[in-house]
């Protein structure tokens, strides 16, 4: 097994690493949360946390800063990926990646804009698209009050190019459905059996 100060070779190991894709209201937070909390142990997914450039919120958890210190902790190479979105900047320490080594799978919730960046050092990453009709996503967008009605008017008018998802789940109706959609499909993959097992082409 490598040692952790060994540079994590994403390519080789990106067959484990699920991003979660959505636009802004259509539950991600919660189907990954709900569906990570049904799995125990050594299955269960690393959920990556994530840096932004945002107060803490109680919908969210994520490790706050300003941007002078993203701006420092990506100069100096601390970021797996980084992207910008909504006036802010998110990014993926390399530490939140380093269960990889170890056989196990993570979880990123990221942004469709930045899938193209991620593919390019991320190649084998699989991709998930939570999908939500436009009216319930509004509403949802308004009852999680995180945002401003003039940054909710952004978001909404916000487009963003086609993930190509390997999955997409329609999360319109019970969590639980959602939730089953996105682990049975986990599951056929192997799940926690298959994770150290790299595909034919992450090997080659």
């Amino acid at each position: 097994m490598p040692h952790h100060d060994t540079p994590l070779h994403l390519p080789s190991l990106s067959h484990r690493l699920l991003v979660v894709v959505g636009r802004s209201g259509v539950g991600k937070d919660a189907v990954i949360g709900t569906w990570l909390r049904r799995l125990t142990g050594d299955e269960r997914p690393h959920l990556a946390r994530r840096v932004i450039t945002r107060e803490r919120h109680p919908s969210e958890d994520h490790e706050p800063v300003s941007a002078a210190a993203f701006h420092g902790l990506a100069a100096t190479g601390q970021f797996a990926f980084q992207w910008q979105a909504h006036g802010l900047h998110y990014g993926v320490r390399r530490s939140e990646l380093a269960p990889l080594r170890t056989g196990r799978w993570v979880v990123v919730n990221g942004s469709r804009q930045h899938l193209p960046q991620l593919r390019e050092v991320a190649p084998h990453a699989r991709v998930v698209e939570i999908v939500l009709p436009e009216a319930l996503r509004l509403a949802r967008l308004h009852a999680r009050g995180r945002e401003s009605a003039g940054e909710l008017a952004t978001r909404l008018a916000r487009t963003t190019p086609d993930s190509a998802a390997d999955l997409v789940v329609d999360n319109s109706g019970p969590l639980a459905d959602a939730v089953a959609a996105l682990h049975d499909w986990w599951s056929a993959l192997g799940g926690p059996a298959a994770a150290g097992h790299a595909p034919e082409s992450a090997r080659a």
